[in-house]
């Protein structure tokens, strides 16, 4: 035991030495994080065991954790759970977690949990979940404590436990159907999910969510949204924080992990009904997950509105849920507030990435996807960047493919062709500018600017173009993000950095200005994670995971 305890030191000491650069001060030293407690090991089929932990504490901040497997390190998440993946079947894992703090000190090793996975050696090839927990409800008891309670499961074997995730992130781990969530926070909404598990591992089927909010005085929100004009960086918005993959749901990774929810090609809407920016995308092989992301501009704050689907498929539309495949989503998303849903159309699909011609609403008072149509009449497969926008005007959606000009009425679910012009694939902007009652789009790499007259609803109309001066950084780049502004009447848009460029639709001239502290691009663009607040009169950007989102503010 000594030799071991001596050996898992040494190999906590060279991790820290390793990422450090072997540079850490005496006083440093003399502070190391607490000791994480309460760590739990749960076998989750045959290849995978979740771990979770309390959180430590430190005085300069914990910055990660390390995990170590039978003595060896196994990963370094910055929250408190991970999901250790390809492991052998029927075998037996040991597990430690030690906090690292951001000088670089090293808490002691926690005490030990192990788990046996199912498969070979454990006298089960059970494959088959339990039942997904039904009728879960959440009662607050006070502001601190929720209480759930649900019905049981059922399992070709039998069902050992429930796994209550809370905001996506497993707490605990009952062996009835009820649990009391306790140190919670005053006034604070929480989100749960259940699952049952058996003794097999299997644990893969949720219920559906529950909302509940504790009773009292909420914690101190985060800084206002200045009045002043410029960039504002929001704190603690990085979607990384709450990324599935990170909260229980390592089987939808992909090759990218939720890097790829920003990052491959992925755009977003703007919730004028609840005043957030709210952002899907993954697919192709970057991400499997098809969970939803919003940043509220009322309380600041990021969440993750869904779980992902955990049965997967490809190329087919539909996960067998029934919910759409993760995919890119370039600028195929449009806000619709008469039926408060998100509209989605197409998309480069998980795994395959061949480009889905289907169309989706994404109702959010329930947060429940419904197929609209699978292409009848729209625009077809394999187009890049149709553009939706969204008409207050006349309540339709318009889309672009490489050749025509499409309407979408959401209240009849028909598509229409409404014009015709040769853009081309990698179509940019996609803006409806309401009060000249015209629907602008531009095709990359040309200073041409394209756009429809919409006053008649149902009229066919001719396209018509002509060449922007000055917006070279802006025109031309079909991932930039574009949005209207209503108090400048013009098109802003915004492709990283300082500068946002300002667009006059009667003379196609830009004007630029910057500000400092700006967000840096991502590789493969923004789309519509640019967006315009009217409550609020400002334009927000949430770019790179891993990154804060930020606010813009044009005019007073």
């Amino acid at each position: 035991m000594l030799r071991a305890k001596t050996l898992l030191l040494v190999t906590l000491l060279a991790v820290v030495v390793a990422a450090c650069g072997g540079g850490l001060t005496t006083a440093d030293k003399k502070t190391p994080p607490t000791t994480p407690t309460g760590l739990t090991a749960m076998a989750a089929g045959v290849s995978m065991i979740n771990l979770s932990w309390n959180a430590s504490t430190d005085d300069v901040g914990v910055t990660s954790y390390i995990v170590l497997r039978d003595g060896t390190q196994a990963g370094t998440p910055v929250t408190t759970s991970y999901a250790d993946t390809g492991l052998s079947a029927g075998t037996t894992y040991s597990y430690t977690v030690a906090a690292r703090d951001a000088a670089g000190s090293m808490s002691d090793p926690s005490t030990n949990a192990s788990a046996t996975t199912a498969g070979t050696g454990t006298g089960t090839g059970d494959t088959t979940p339990p039942t997904a927990p039904a009728n879960l409800t959440a009662t607050v008891a006070g502001a601190s404590v929720i209480n759930l309670s649900w019905d049981p499961s059922t399992d070709n074997v039998g069902v050992t436990g429930y796994i209550v995730r809370r905001n996506g992130t497993p707490v605990a781990t009952p062996v009835t159907t009820s649990y009391a969530d306790t140190g919670l926070s005053a006034g604070t909404t929480y989100r749960y999910t259940v699952a049952a598990r058996d003794a097999a591992g299997n644990s893969w089927l949720l219920s559906t969510y529950e909302l509940a909010t504790t009773t009292g005085t909420p914690p101190t929100p985060p800084p206002a949204i200045p009045s002043a004009l410029g960039w504002f960086q929001i704190p603690n918005t990085r979607l990384a924080s709450f990324c599935a993959v990170n909260q229980g749901f390592p089987g939808v990774a992909g090759i990218e992990g939720c890097t790829a929810i920003t990052e491959s090609w992925s755009g977003g809407v703007f919730d004028t009904t609840r005043n957030r920016l709210v952002i899907w995308g993954g697919g192709h092989g970057a991400y499997a997950g098809n969970e939803v992301y919003a940043l509220d501009l009322n309380t600041l704050t990021m969440a993750r509105l869904n779980d992902p689907s955990t049965s997967l498929s490809s190329c087919t539309g539909t996960y067998p849920d029934g919910k759409p495949v993760s995919r890119h989503t370039y600028n195929h998303l449009a806000y619709l507030p008469n039926q408060d849903a998100m509209f989605a159309w197409g998309g480069s699909q998980w795994q395959c990435g061949s480009q889905a011609d289907d169309t989706w609403l994404l109702n959010f008072p329930a947060l429940s996807w419904t197929r609209r149509t699978n292409g009848a009449g729209g625009p077809v497969g394999n187009q890049f960047g149709v553009s939706a926008a969204y008409d207050p005007n006349s309540g339709l959606v318009y889309a672009h493919s490489d050749l025509d000009l499409f309407t979408y009425n959401p209240a009849t679910n028909i598509w229409t062709r409404r014009g015709s012009a040769n853009i081309g694939q990698y179509k940019g902007g996609g803006v409806i500018d309401p009060a000249r009652k015209k629907y602008f789009l531009h095709q990359n790499g040309s200073a041409t600017l394209y756009w429809y007259g919409i006053s008649n609803p149902t009229a066919s109309v001719p396209p018509q173009s002509g060449q922007t001066t000055g917006c070279s950084g802006l025109i031309g780049i079909y991932n930039a993000g574009m949005e209207y502004d209503p108090i400048q009447n013009r098109i802003v848009g915004w492709n990283g950095g300082d500068t946002v460029y300002i667009l006059n639709p009667d003379t196609l001239s830009c004007t630029t200005v910057s500000f400092p502290g700006g967000p840096a691009d991502v590789a493969n663009g923004t789309f519509g994670r640019f967006r315009y607040s009217p409550a609020l009169n400002v334009f927000v950007v949430c770019n790179s995971v891993n990154a804060n989102c930020h606010t813009l503010r044009l005019t007073p």
